[in-house]
């Protein structure tokens, strides 16, 4: 009888090693080798399990690893997406699934790839929330509870053909594709001017003509003449990231507490936009006059240009 009573604690103390601490069990994922995402593209993320529980924590790793894991894929709007016919396909086949055993000692970790677009049908660009689910004993038994990981925000823009980088932002707050509409110069300056208030950089971006932006300082000017056409794409792409770090000597992308658009003027190509922004500190505020230079091509305007008067205080 005692002998059958030990067996039966020591059944109980090996399934404590796989369930009983897998709180203090952790999975999370990372992009593997992030990059800018666009439909159809592979998405691998760096799937990592790490015992921080002070037992030896065992799990079983199949060959096919969809038979370990699943992929929680949403949009902003928590709408779950489908799973891919792949991955329907494989866990509803008929199919004898080998794996091999894993140990992990406490303080240990274990680590691979999996590409999330093989899982679930990514139906093209927007913003989405990824999560992943671990199953130790596999999902065909009723075994320890799955690992759930962190959530990963994943970023997949229009295609890139035909369209520049603006277009080829997206929306942070809806996940759709930003697309540049015919409105009149003033409407453009208050679109951008807001956007900034809000750090909404990819529509603050939107409107600007961020190469002739560039060009507007002589010496950066004198700088890209001399580069090569790869070179010029890659300064223009640099210079708009500047922008967006605030590392550059432009004050297009300082943060005006208030605004007032006073003066709008243009003809079919060519528009100018006065505005008043005002700059509240400790004691006063400081007031700037800016006066944005627009021009409309390809059916919409465009900053290309801008000045600065300090008008005062109040």
């Amino acid at each position: 009888m005692k002998t059958k009573l030990l067996i039966l604690v020591s059944i109980i103390l090996f399934a404590g090693s796989t369930a009983g601490f897998t709180q203090d069990v952790d999975l999370s994922i990372r992009y593997y080798d992030k990059s800018i995402y666009f439909p159809g593209d592979d998405i691998v993320v760096k799937m990592m399990i790490r015992n921080e529980s002070p037992d030896t924590y065992r799990f079983r790793l199949a060959e096919n690893r969809m038979f370990n894991i699943n992929f929680d894929v949403r949009t902003l709007a928590n709408m779950q997406l489908d799973a891919s016919e792949e991955f329907s396909r494989e866990r509803a086949s008929n199919q004898q699934v080998f794996y091999r055993e894993v140990s992990l000692a406490p303080g240990e970790e274990y680590a691979f790839t999996e590409n999330v677009a093989e899982y679930v049908d990514i139906p093209g660009a927007g913003m989405y929330v990824i999560r992943a689910r671990f199953f130790p004993d596999l999902v065909t038994s009723d075994g320890s509870a799955p690992l759930a990981s962190d959530r990963l925000m994943l970023s997949v823009r229009p295609s890139a053909a035909g369209m520049d980088a603006a277009e080829a932002a997206l929306d942070a707050e809806t996940g759709e594709a930003l697309r540049r509409v015919d409105m009149p110069p003033d409407e453009v300056v208050d679109y951008m001017l807001s956007s900034r208030q809000r750090g909404q950089w990819n529509r603050f971006l939107l409107y600007l003509d961020v190469e002739s932006l560039l060009r507007a300082n002589p010496a950066r000017d004198r700088r890209y003449l001399r580069l090569s056409e790869e070179e010029r794409r890659r300064e223009v792409q640099e210079f708009r990231e500047q922008l967006q770090q605030q590392t550059v000597e432009d004050t297009i992308n300082v943060v005006p507490d208030s605004y007032e658009i006073v003066r709008t003027s243009y003809t079919p190509t060519e528009g100018r936009v006065v505005a008043l922004l005002r700059f509240r500190y400790d004691t006063f505020t400081e007031i700037k006059e800016y006066t944005y230079f627009l021009r409309r091509e390809s059916g919409y305007w465009e900053i290309y240009d801008y000045s600065v008067t300090n008008v005062g205080t109040e």
